[in-house]
């Protein structure tokens, strides 16, 4: 029961942060920068590998089946499909490696440091390789990893300080549900 009330929670978290979202105007590939790849780096790190990951795959499958979950409202296979499907692709792995890193690892800050960074280099590698495809490989760097540098930076910094701390915190209480 606690596991499923920490996928719910990691759940509901991942859905709030997908609202955050805006545009850089001056690469229009209709990518948005959005919050949503903030948490699903942040949520494995603090829940672990196997909450962290099964709240993903919820997430994704949610927005696969046609409930507007995902960035922009964004469903469907056409999501998948579409300029963003690479980066959702990879949510699955980044995530993964957050969750690993979480799972193995001292929390201390340089390990949060690294599942955010590691993680966060995963999900844009995979966006980057599926706009490749599309666009070729030089276009794909410059629009779909050059806009998304200074949040990544940003997300990759806040999210080692929160992850390190949210779990520092959430590892100190004794949750006895039986």
């Amino acid at each position: 029961m606690y596991s499923a009330l920490r996928i719910s929670l990691s759940l509901l978290i991942l859905f709030l942060f997908t609202q955050i979202q805006f545009h850089v105007p001056i690469f229009d590939i209709g990518i948005p920068i959005t919050g949503q790849s903030f948490a699903i780096v942040l949520l494995p790190y603090i829940f672990g590998l196997k909450e962290g990951v099964t709240s993903i795959l919820l997430y994704l499958l949610l927005g696969l089946v046609g409930v507007p979950v995902l960035a922009q409202g964004g469903y469907g296979v056409d999501a998948f499909l579409s300029n963003s499907g690479g980066y959702l692709i990879g949510f699955i792995f980044g995530g993964a490696f957050s969750g690993f890193i979480s799972d193995n690892k001292v929390n201390n800050l340089k390990n949060a440091f690294l599942a955010m960074f590691i993680g966060t280099m995963i999900i844009l590698t995979f966006g980057v390789l599926k706009l490749s495809f599309d666009i070729g490989i030089s276009k794909a760097i410059e629009y779909g990893f050059t806009p998304f540098v200074l949040g990544g930076v940003i997300k990759v910094v806040v999210g080692a300080f929160g992850g390190w701390l949210i779990k520092k915190y959430i590892m100190t209480l004794d949750f006895n549900f039986d």
